[in-house]
C-alpha cells in the first residue's frame, strides 16, 4: 500500500498481486485516514505500507517530513505492519501532468490527484524493490 500524506487530503494506492504495477484506490480526508487505512489493510490483505516522505530538492526534509513521519507511526501503531518511507518529491506534479495529459477535468483531476501521487510513490518503492 502506498500512501500519499497531505494535511487535508491523504491518497491510498495498491499494488497488484504480483507488486509489479501500483494503482489508485481511493483520497480519503486526514481526519477518517487512520479508520480507512486499516480497513483498507484488512479488506485488501496488505503486507507492507509506504508513506511518501516529503523532501527538499536537496534531500533534505521538507517542512512537512515532521508529520509526514508521526502519520506513518501512527500508521504503523495501527496496522501492526512495518511502515517504510519514500521520497516523494514531484508527485504530485507528475499525477497533475498524467491527469491533464489524459484529459482529466479539472474538478475530476482535483478528486483523485492525491491517489494517483499515492500510486507514484508506491510504483517507486516497488521499481526498486
Amino acid at each position: 500500500m502506498g500512501i500519499d500524506y497531505g494535511t487535508k487530503r491523504v491518497g491510498i494506492a495498491l499494488s497488484d498481486p504480483t507488486h509489479l504495477i501500483a494503482s489508485p484506490l481511493m483520497v480519503c480526508d486526514r481526519e477518517t485516514a487512520i479508520d480507512v487505512i486499516a480497513g483498507a489493510v484488512r479488506a485488501h490483505d496488505v503486507e507492507s505500507i509506504v508513506v511518501g516522505m516529503p523532501t527538499s530538492l536537496s534531500g533534505e526534509d521538507g517542512p512537512s517530513a515532521a508529520a509526514a513521519r508521526a502519520f506513518a507511526s501512527e500508521v504503523a501503531n495501527t496496522t501492526g505492519l512495518a511502515v517504510e518511507v519514500e521520497d516523494e518529491r514531484f508527485t504530485s506534479v507528475l499525477a497533475e501532468r498524467s491527469m491533464i495529459e489524459s484529459g482529466t477535468k479539472r474538478s475530476d483531476r482535483r478528486k483523485s490527484l492525491d491517489g494517483v501521487a499515492a500510486a507514484l510513490i508506491l510504483q517507486s518503492y516497488l521499481d526498486r524493490q
